[in-house]
């Protein structure tokens, strides 16, 4: 950590910072320092300015007011070339990696060496200097090897290499472990410890508030793009962080309402489809949430898949409401009412160059169209916007307003509201609150309960064990594409699930469908 005078020493000092864009003040008056060789870790709801803040330190927005001093300098950047000349580099949560390249070209991507007789890339240098990179790291990845192929946690090392190999003294990581498995979150960690103890800086942005207390020395939670306190992390705790970051108490973030199971909806018997799913048999009844988990890689995702008609069925069968149900596309699923969030926002969700009213009401087409011209109606677009932006205090402008300009945690809430927008009989949710803070999970989950109320069945899939195991009624444990466990009330502990996800066995000696 360094020596006491270290610890009141400032290497970044934010002061009075204004960031206004038309119509909204997504930063006001905000104040923020970062010490040298700390890990300050930065906190709010989505809509808080987070993502402002970090992007006017990468260079990819200019303040409207208020000044930043980088080791006693005026800090301006015009363009993130001018960021990581002064030694900041922002790992954003999408990832800015080139897939059909090496590891070692994306790590040194516009600054590669010259071979002084090719004058080609020197090619020898960059993956032994990638290597040494990694070595810092404490971690093993190929320098050859095709970005593309690699997990999602070694990507973020990839990302960590690249901020390292422009001598950032200060790296700034923007929800680093919001894809990643728990064992992985723990090597992050890890890697965020080293590089604290070999002096860089470390601006830590995460919901997760157990990561936060793990590895920070301070923290500054933002509300509204207003600066609320900042903490020397042992002098709060995450009741208090949870109650600065939402205006208000949250006594659990996870609940269920007590609602009376209805008749089955939806039944799979031995299904089987693609290369991973085998044998699946299970039920969803109407106003029950069945939880689904895993560890990653079980086949949670083809699962939806199968029942959202985007994955073919090789054996078995599946029945709605107990009629054959065999749906070929999407759209077929989506007409007998099954509504579908997916778990990749980026890559499957949003549309980023529409507006918000269009991928809401994307789901709904049928409803929204005039009945003379047959033309997509923009008032009955706007009246479906209008309805769930209320239920789900979606933060935007207006309707035309373009998703990709909301917070991750928005566009999470539009797309919810897309899947909700059918208003059928099966909500298949995946990682529903992923990049979401902890006052938009309490909404969510509010909404859930609320649909399940009023007779929707939920199928939800989540690696987030406290949210599986609060919020469903029964949780179906999915390992190697079969179904290992089936745990219902106090045998829904995340021992449980743990154990049959990890050790495929049945807890019990047969997995009741019930």
């Amino acid at each position: 950590m360094g020596t006491d005078d270290d610890q009141t020493a400032v290497l970044l000092q934010v002061d009075r910072l204004t960031v206004e864009f038309p119509g909204v003040r997504a930063l006001d008056d905000v104040h923020f320092d970062v010490r040298p060789g700390e890990v300050h870790a930065l906190v709010g709801e989505n809509g808080a300015g987070k993502s402002t803040l970090l992007k006017v330190l990468g260079g990819l927005h200019r303040p409207s007011a208020g000044e930043i001093r980088l080791s006693g300098s005026t800090y301006r950047p015009r363009r993130p070339a001018d960021a990581l000349h002064a030694g900041i580099a922002v790992i954003y949560q999408e990832f800015n990696l080139y897939p059909d390249l090496t590891v070692a070209e994306n790590v040194f991507s516009g600054r590669e060496p010259y071979h002084p007789l090719t004058r080609g890339i020197d090619y020898a240098q960059i993956n032994r200097r990638a290597a040494e990179l990694f070595e810092v790291l404490g971690v093993s990845i190929d320098p050859t090897a095709t970005v593309g192929t690699l997990t999602v946690s070694e990507q973020q090392l990839v990302e960590i290499a690249k901020a390292l190999s422009v001598d950032g003294r200060i790296i700034v990581m923007d929800e680093p472990t919001a894809a990643l498995s728990a064992d992985e979150v723990t090597r992050l960690l890890d890697v965020v410890r080293r590089l604290r103890s070999e002096g860089r800086s470390v601006v830590y942005v995460s919901h997760r508030l157990d990561e936060v207390f793990a590895v920070a020395d301070r923290v500054t939670v933002l509300r509204d793009g207003r600066h609320v306190r900042t903490a020397e992390i042992t002098a709060t705790d995450q009741e208090e962080l949870v109650r600065l970051m939402v205006g208000r108490d949250i006594s659990s973030v996870f609940h269920r309402e007590e609602v009376q199971e209805g008749a089955l909806v939806l039944e799979l018997d031995g299904v089987s489809a693609g290369r991973q799913l085998r044998g699946i048999s299970l039920k969803v009844r109407a106003g029950e949430i069945v939880g689904i988990g895993g560890v990653a890689g079980a086949g949670q995702p083809e699962l939806s898949q199968v029942i959202f008609g985007a994955l073919a069925v090789s054996a078995g069968a599946m029945t709605m409401d107990g009629r054959a149900y065999k749906p070929k596309s999407p759209a077929d699923a989506m007409a007998a009412g099954v509504g579908f969030l997916h778990e990749d926002r980026k890559a499957a969700g949003i549309l980023p160059d529409l507006s918000v009213r269009d991928n809401l009401t994307i789901s709904v087409l049928h409803r929204v169209r005039a009945a003379a011209t047959r033309l997509l109606s923009p008032a009955a677009q706007t009246a479906v916007f209008a309805d769930y932006r209320k239920r789900l205090a979606i933060r935007t402008t207006g309707p035309d307003q373009l998703i990709g300009q909301l917070s991750g945690g928005n566009q999470q809430k539009v797309l919810f509201g897309r899947a909700l927008a059918p208003g059928g009989r099966l909500l298949i949710l995946n990682e529903p609150t992923r990049g979401v803070d902890i006052g938009a999970k309490v909404e969510i989950h509010h909404l859930i309960n609320e649909v399940t109320a009023d007779g929707t069945a939920v199928l939800m899939i989540s690696s987030d064990l406290p949210e599986l195991l609060g919020v469903s009624d029964r949780v179906y444990v999915l390992a190697a594409g079969e179904i290992v466990g089936h745990l219902e009330g106090q045998d829904r502990t995340e021992e449980n699930v743990i154990a049959c996800a990890t050790t495929g066995r049945r807890i019990f000696s047969e997995v009741s469908a019930a």
